[in-house]
């Protein structure tokens, strides 16, 4: 396999990978050399009062030679990348005794590849996992040991000052802080102007209703053009409504509550905007959606941050505001935030190396970088009111919607709530008088799969 490596030996066999061949298959390698001369990546110390700031003499304490390996979850090819790849040169230029070798895998896979990795001793030295994945490796052991290391010994109460408590917490699992919160993410409401100016409607803003957000759909559903785009059966989608409408997917104590209050009700009326009012075209997935909307044959669609860039590069004339309130309830729609950050592997031999590595990724002058270059929103609180964030009507925008949003909580529970839920949204599409009765299986169901019952 091709592995990314520092000082422009990329593209090399490496012959210690082949045992991880077999495990990673589906990775991409970073290949070429690095580029110098990051913006805002100058090694100069910056904000972050040593929370991974690189200083003169760059990484107190380690003197000898030292490898590291980082597995990064980044498209490939992606403005994510670049960035990615500035840090780990900027990094090594301030440290030129580390040498970083990385390698890209899917972030949808990044889970299950790191835990089959780690079970059979051929973990990197970090990764970078999101929340909810946290939530899948928390429990699993290997010889009486976790795959990640606790990091609360290895931190200072300044380093861990930089980051909003949120996200702080949100990378715990248990007492146990397995990562540090480089990037937060969550969906909110956008437009294309043009299309609303071209049916002389007024352009969403956060005093929106849910009954504004389908009377404006209904008003801009025309020929080839649907008001709203959005996949109506995705429980991901769902999760912003459900709240709204006053329901949950867990209680306090972490125990399901899929079928609670209004929970059904936002489900008929998800599943309705296609299949009652006609605002969504029918069976529009993921893809489909963005086609649809790049295309200017959706005037709104659910999405978030990480397709600004894409949209913009359409020549799409677009907005941004919070997703709209409930008319009865008050509630607001509110997504689940995730956050993804820098875990270091509990086998790994370099974790002094290897921490320090993940507090320069999330460090605010990196984070900064990203949010310029990329709009993936900063979890640096110093970063909420950097005019450079602040004065950028997307980060602002996405960052205000974050803050109104629900963190999703690290848990076995949400890792495995995707599937019943998959299935009471297919009962439901097929026949909405079975919403109570769907969400009522699903929730049963997973209270079953946290309890190992199946």
């Amino acid at each position: 396999m091709l592995i990314g490596s520092g000082r422009c030996r990329r593209g090399m066999e490496r012959d210690a990978a082949a045992v991880l061949l077999a495990l990673i298959v589906l990775a991409a390698p970073l290949t070429g050399c690095l580029s110098s001369g990051a913006d805002g990546l100058d090694g100069d110390g910056g904000e972050g009062g040593g929370g991974g700031s690189l200083g003169e003499n760059g990484t107190a304490g380690i003197d000898a030679a030292v490898e590291l390996v980082v597995w990064a979850s980044f498209a490939l090819e992606s403005k994510e990348e670049e960035a990615f790849l500035d840090a780990i040169e900027a990094f090594e230029a301030a440290n030129p005794n580390i040498d970083v070798e990385a390698t890209l895998i899917p972030y949808t896979n990044a889970a299950q590849l790191y835990m089959t990795a780690a079970q059979g001793g051929e973990a990197p030295d970090l990764v970078r996992l999101s929340s909810d994945q946290l939530g899948k490796i928390g429990e699993v052991r290997v010889n009486g040991y976790p795959l990640l290391e606790d990091l609360r010994p290895h931190l200072t109460p300044a380093e861990r000052a930089i980051y909003d408590a949120r996200a702080l917490n949100a990378m715990r699992y248990g007492n146990d802080l397995l990562g540090l919160p480089a990037s937060q993410d969550c969906l909110s409401l956008i437009y294309n102007k043009r299309l609303f100016a071209q049916r002389d409607i007024a352009l969403p803003d956060e005093n929106w209703t849910l009954d504004d957000l389908v009377a404006a759909a209904e008003d801009l559903t025309s020929g080839d053009v649907q008001g709203l785009a959005m996949p109506i059966k995705s429980p991901y989608w769902w999760f912003p409504f459900q709240t709204a409408f006053g329901g949950s997917l867990f209680d306090a104590n972490g125990t399901p509550t899929l079928d609670a209050n209004g929970s059904a009700e936002a489900m008929r009326w998800m599943i309705g905007l296609e299949k009652e009012k006609g605002v969504v075209a029918k069976g529009t997935q993921i893809e489909s959606m963005k086609t649809r909307f790049m295309a200017s044959e959706a005037a709104m669609i659910v999405d978030g941050p990480w397709n600004w860039a894409t949209y913009e590069a359409s020549r799409l004339d677009i907005g941004q505001t919070l997703l709209p309130t409930h008319p009865n309830t008050g509630l607001r729609a509110s997504p689940l935030v995730t956050y993804k950050g820098w875990s270091v592997s509990e086998s790994s031999r370099q974790k002094e190396a290897a921490v320090e590595l993940a507090l320069w990724l999330s460090s605010i002058e990196v984070q900064r970088n990203f949010a310029l270059q990329t709009y993936t929103m900063p979890t640096a609180v110093a970063l909420y009111a950097d005019s450079n964030i602040t004065d950028d009507p997307v980060l602002a925008g996405f960052l205000a919607q974050a803050q109104v949003a629900t963190p999703a909580p690290t848990t076995r529970g949400m890792s495995l709530v995707y599937g019943p839920l998959g299935t009471a949204f297919e009962r439901t599409y097929a026949d909405p008088a079975e919403a109570d009765a769907a969400l009522a299986a699903a929730n049963d169901e997973l209270v079953s799969l946290i309890a190992g019952d199946s």
